[in-house]
C-alpha cells in the first residue's frame, strides 16, 4: 500500500498555476491577512511574541494528537495530559526546582506507555483506553491540586515566555519539537507508524514492529502533551488540572484540518500544524468581531463531522 501525505481532507489542495497548493496553507494565508487587518500590531515585537505564547501549546498538543492519529489510533487523554503537567510542575517546582522538569516527563512517559500497552496487548481501541486513562490522569491532578494555585518559578517563566535575538523562546521550543519529530520521523520507527497506520496487517506480515510503533505513538503523545502543559504553566504560573479540556477536541481538529486522516497512515505534521494555526487565528478573529469565542467549538465541530463523513466515503468509493 503507497502511503501520501497529500489525501485525508476533503478540499486537500487547491490549482493555482501549475502547482497544487494544500488547501490548509491557503486557508492559512487569508487568515492571516485578516488577522493583520483586524490588528495591525500583531506583526509588533510584543504581538508575535504573546501570538507565539498563545499558539505553542495548542501546536505541540496538535503534534500529539497527529502522533497516534497516524498509527489509525485516538488519544482522548491529551487534554488530561496538558493539565496534569500544569499541575505537578506547580506542586513540585518549589521544593524541587527545574528537576521538577524531569519528574513530569518521566510521568507522562509512563503514562503514554501504559495507554500504548494497553491498547496493544488487550486490544482495545486507543479512544476507549485513553477515555478511561482520561478520567484517571484528571482525577489525580484533582487530589493533588483541587484548585487552580501552586508555585511556578518565576525565572522558570520569564526563560520560557521570554526572547533571545527578538525571536519568542516559545519558537525555539516549538523549532525543538519539531526537530525532534522530524529525526523520528526519518527513522525505520516513522516509516513502521505510517505503514501500520495504513494496513496493519500488512505491516505486521512485512516483518515490522507493529506493537512497538502503536506503544511509541502513544509514549510521544502523552511527552508532547506534557510539554504543552509546561508551557501552559509558564504563561499562568500556576497548575489546573482542567486547564487542558478543551486541547483533546483542538488537538483532533487541527489534525484533520491539516490533513491527517482518521483511517490512519496519513497526514504530515507541517500541515497538522498549519490546521491549528489556523484556528487559533479564527478564535482571535471571532474575538476581534466581538463574537463569543465558544464559537470554536461549533467550528471544530464541523470539521470534525465533514472529515469523518468524507474520508468514510472516499474509502467506500476506493471499494
Amino acid at each position: 500500500m503507497q502511503l501520501s501525505e497529500n489525501e485525508g481532507w476533503p478540499m486537500n489542495s487547491v490549482k493555482l498555476g501549475l502547482r497544487n497548493i494544500p488547501a490548509v496553507y491557503v486557508t492559512l494565508l487569508l487568515v492571516v491577512v485578516v488577522n493583520m487587518m483586524m490588528n495591525h500590531r500583531i506583526l509588533s515585537e510584543n504581538g508575535i511574541n504573546n501570538l507565539a505564547i498563545q499558539m505553542v501549546p495548542t501546536l505541540i498538543a496538535v503534534m500529539a494528537q497527529t502522533c497516534v492519529l497516524l498509527a489509525r489510533e485516538l488519544d482522548l487523554s491529551v487534554g488530561s495530559n496538558v493539565g496534569l503537567s500544569t499541575v505537578l510542575m506547580s506542586a513540585t517546582m518549589e521544593k524541587w526546582g527545574l528537576f521538577s522538569i524531569v519528574i513530569v516527563l518521566v510521568i507522562s512517559i509512563l503514562i503514554g506507555m501504559l495507554n500504548g500497552a494497553l491498547a496493544v496487548y488487550f486490544k482495545v481501541p486507543g479512544i476507549v483506553i485513553t477515555l478511561a486513562t482520561s478520567m484517571i490522569v484528571t482525577g489525580g491532578a484533582l487530589l493533588i491540586l483541587p484548585t487552580p494555585g501552586g508555585y511556578v518559578s518565576l525565572d522558570y517563566a520569564r526563560f520560557v515566555l521570554g526572547h533571545h535575538l527578538f525571536v519568542p523562546n516559545t519558537l525555539f521550543i516549538l523549532a525543538a519539537v519539531l526537530l525532534c519529530w522530524k529525526y523520528l520521523r526519518m527513522h525505520p520507527w516513522g516509516h513502521s507508524l505510517l505503514a501500520t497506520g495504513g494496513n496493519e496487517y500488512s505491516a505486521y506480515a512485512s516483518g515490522l514492529k507493529v506493537q512497538r510503533s502503536k506503544i511509541l505513538a502513544f509514549t510521544l503523545s502523552s511527552v508532547l502533551a506534557a510539554i504543552a502543559g509546561m508551557v501552559l504553566a509558564a504563561k499562568t504560573m500556576s497548575g489546573d488540572a482542567n486547564i487542558g479540556t478543551s486541547y483533546t477536541l483542538t488537538s483532533i481538529a487541527g489534525a484533520v484540518l491539516g490533513g491527517v486522516s482518521f483511517l490512519g497512515g496519513v497526514g504530515s505534521m507541517r500541515k497538522a500544524i498549519a490546521g491549528a494555526v489556523v484556528i487559533v487565528l479564527l478564535v482571535n478573529i471571532l474575538f476581534f468581531i466581538g463574537i463569543s469565542s465558544f464559537y470554536q467549538y461549533i467550528f471544530q465541530g464541523v470539521i470534525l463531522l465533514v472529515s469523518v463523513v468524507v474520508t468514510l466515503r472516499n474509502q467506500n468509493n476506493r471499494h
